[in-house]
């Protein structure tokens, strides 16, 4: 199975109430938890001095990224930029094959 890696940086829309984030905040942290327990979700870090957080997802398609953003507790309180990434070595490869040393 192919293991794909997005990197999310969530925060929440402006002119949210707090009562509404500090509630939804604590049902994101369970939802979170149970991802993490279930490998979907290799950590995720709060913002220091920043409303928001950066969570990085390890899935087997897209479909399945889409289905973990969009269960989120604070779906449609927040925004959020979805960043795909690869391995360093992998990385490395493709610069190596696109650009040969002699």
């Amino acid at each position: 199975m192919t293991s794909l890696k997005f990197l999310v940086l969530e925060r929440p829309k402006s002119g949210v109430k707090a009562s509404v984030l500090s509630k939804l905040s604590l049902l994101q942290h369970v939802y979170f938890r149970k991802l993490q327990k279930e490998g979907k979700i290799e950590r995720y870090y709060h913002l220091i001095g920043l409303q928001g957080l950066v969570y990085m997802c390890d899935v087997s398609s897209e479909e399945e990224l889409s289905r973990i953003v969009s269960q989120d507790p604070m779906f449609f309180h927040s925004r959020r930029r979805v960043y795909p990434l690869i391995s360093a070595e992998t990385h490395e490869k493709i610069v190596r094959e696109a650009f040969p040393t002699k």
